[in-house]
């Protein structure tokens, strides 16, 4: 992918976000900050108790072009997904998902932010 592809796909993503926005009747919801630079993603989630699965995912933040992107692909991907799944999503896996084969590490944990979050849904359940 071509650099300006990539900031083309991924700002894009970040001005028009999957799934943003508060989820009614959501069974948990956790939040994770970045105090480096202070993005911040609140997540929202439906599970299937029995499954551990996620039914239904929504989430709201407010930060750098590159975190609301990845938590925006995050969540399309995670619906349907179990917890265990997602606690083997890595950082290669995100890279992929944002069609970068390379981040700076500055903007790693910005792309880390939603998984982060999504994680500590997992260790709640």
């Amino acid at each position: 992918m071509t650099d300006d592809l990539y900031r083309e796909t991924i700002v894009t993503e970040a001005r028009h976000p999957q799934n943003y926005g508060s989820l009614a009747g959501a069974d948990i919801s956790q939040s994770y900050v970045n105090p480096s630079c202070g993005d911040s993603i609140n997540v929202y989630v439906k599970l299937d108790q029995e499954k551990k699965k996620i039914l239904n995912i929504s989430w709201e933040g407010d930060g750098c072009v590159v975190s609301m992107a990845s938590m925006s692909f995050l969540s399309a991907k995670v619906k349907g997904m179990s917890l265990v799944e997602i606690n083997k999503i890595t950082s290669d896996d995100l890279k992929k998902i944002l069609g970068v084969e390379e981040i700076t590490p500055s903007r790693e944990k910005c792309m880390m932010m939603g998984l982060m979050a999504i994680r500590k849904v997992a260790k709640d359940k």
